[in-house]
């Protein structure tokens, strides 16, 4: 018994090192956006964010995409938006 509860605790030890530490991470590929007059960094990502994802996390992913400096934006301006790559290769564009 004892060396069955042992075996049970060292797998789920060894699964979360695993995807803690070795796991990869998400996959993105960049959208192209075009900036038009009266968009808003946090209104694109809004736009383009996963339901229940958090807009902080996509207005960073785009802002360090697209080298931003600042969060000002011109219209005509092209933004790089990563978006998620699903399991069959296809973007998660809205």
């Amino acid at each position: 018994m004892r060396k069955s509860i042992i075996a049970i605790f060292s797998a789920l030890f060894l699964y979360n090192v695993y995807t803690l530490f070795l796991a990869p991470g998400p996959v993105y590929q960049d959208h192209q956006v075009i900036v038009a007059t009266g968009d808003s960094l946090w209104g694109i990502a809004a736009r383009y964010a996963a339901p229940g994802e958090d807009v902080r996390e996509v207005v960073f992913r785009i802002a360090k995409a697209s080298k931003l400096r600042d969060k000002t934006l011109r219209p005509g301006q092209v933004l790089q938006v990563p978006l998620p790559v699903t399991a069959d290769l296809q973007l998660a564009a809205k």
